[in-house]
C-alpha cells in the first residue's frame, strides 16, 4: 500500500502568484487553492499523499519560494506541516526565498490526532 503523509500549509505573495500559479501548473495540481476576496495573495495547500509524491510537492513550494522578491523586497512566504505516518511530523518555512525543513513542535499534535 505504502505510507501517507498527510500535508497542510499556505504561501503568501508579493507580486509573485502569478509565477507561482505557472509553477503548480507544471506539476500536481491537486490540493492547491487560490483563496478569492481580501488583501491577501495566497494559495493553499491540503492533501494526504504517497510518501513517494511527497518530494513533487516539496519541490514545487522550493521552486515557489525562490521565485525574485517584489520591487520593495518582499518574496514569498509561508509554512507548511507535514505529518508522515512512519517518520512524524515536520515544518516547512517558507522564507528568505528557500524552504527549512525541520521538526515541528509537538504543540501541533492535535492536528493529527
Amino acid at each position: 500500500m505504502g505510507t501517507w503523509v498527510y500535508v497542510r500549509g499556505w504561501l503568501e505573495f508579493n507580486g509573485q502568484r502569478e509565477e507561482a500559479e505557472r509553477i503548480i501548473r507544471e506539476g500536481d495540481t491537486q490540493g492547491w487553492a487560490f483563496p478569492e476576496g481580501g488583501w491577501l495573495e495566497a494559495v493553499c495547500y491540503a492533501r494526504a499523499v504517497r510518501a513517494g509524491v511527497l518530494d513533487g510537492v516539496l519541490d514545487q513550494v522550493r521552486r515557489i519560494a525562490a521565485l525574485p522578491a517584489d520591487e520593495d523586497g518582499d518574496r514569498v512566504c509561508g509554512l507548511f506541516l507535514a505529518f508522515h505516518e512512519v517518520e512524524g511530523q515536520s515544518e516547512w518555512q517558507v522564507r528568505d526565498g528557500e524552504v527549512f525543513v525541520g521538526p515541528a513542535s509537538p504543540r501541533y499534535d492535535y492536528l493529527w490526532k
